[in-house]
């Protein structure tokens, strides 16, 4: 009967793979043609990472993804969740069991400096040498920087990698994307980062969700708490 459920179990992950594996073309089919080297890599890598069935990597590329093509990120979402539900099958009872324990404690935990209208404003570190403030905004898709920061950070236009269109209060805009090295918040740290770089109306930066969809996060009244996403 264990040998049964185990053979069942096997065929089901199997399954999977092959539903993830059909699924990556049409998920190509669905992307704008943007000519941009830096999506046409991500896109390599995330065929590579499906292919050897390594899933935490190709996690981090759809991660890497989504704000990059803001307009297709329902679909990118859609496979995100299919690759987590992959990840989750193919750990072993010990791994699962590591993970379990790891998500009963917070993996960061960072104060809260002050609310600008409700808001929660806390320190961001950047390339591991400089922080600023920034507005924790779960409404915003992708994470946003002023430009003195980007000036601060010694981004030029030589560094733009790409430019999205956004919506805001004075209607539509575009904002270039660059890559930081790294973002860090609450010891917690995610290397080659997009981020777009906002207008001059822009006072302070937006900590958005292509961080804060990393980790289930727990909002207090005088902190941030950042647990693994499992």
């Amino acid at each position: 009967m264990v040998k049964q459920h185990r053979k069942q179990h096997r065929k089901q992950r199997l399954k999977g793979s092959w539903v993830v594996l059909l699924s990556l073309p049409l998920l190509w089919g669905t992307l704008p043609a943007l000519g941009n080297s830096s999506i046409s890599a991500l896109q390599a890598k995330l065929q590579s990472a499906v292919a050897s069935k390594n899933w935490v990597q190709a996690l981090k590329v759809v991660d890497q993804l989504i704000p990059l093509v803001p307009q297709q990120a329902s679909q990118l979402k859609q496979y995100r969740t299919q690759l987590e539900q992959l990840s989750r099958s193919s750990a072993s009872p010990a791994q699962r069991g590591i993970q379990s324990l790891a998500k009963s404690s917070p993996r960061g935990h960072l104060s809260i400096k002050r609310r600008d209208h409700g808001v929660p404003v806390v320190d961001v570190l950047f390339n591991q040498r400089q922080s600023f403030e920034m507005l924790v905004d779960s409404g915003a898709s992708l994470t946003v920087i002023t430009r003195p920061m980007a000036r601060a950070l010694g981004i030029t236009p030589a560094n733009i990698v790409s430019t999205i269109t956004v919506s805001t209060a004075n209607g539509q805009t575009k904002m270039p994307i660059v890559y930081l090295g790294s973002v860090s918040v609450a010891g917690l740290t995610t290397r080659q980062v997009p981020v777009a770089i906002a207008g001059p109306e822009m006072e302070i930066g937006l900590l958005g969700q292509d961080f804060l969809q990393r980790y289930d996060v727990n909002l207090r009244s005088s902190h941030i708490e950042f647990h693994d996403r499992r």
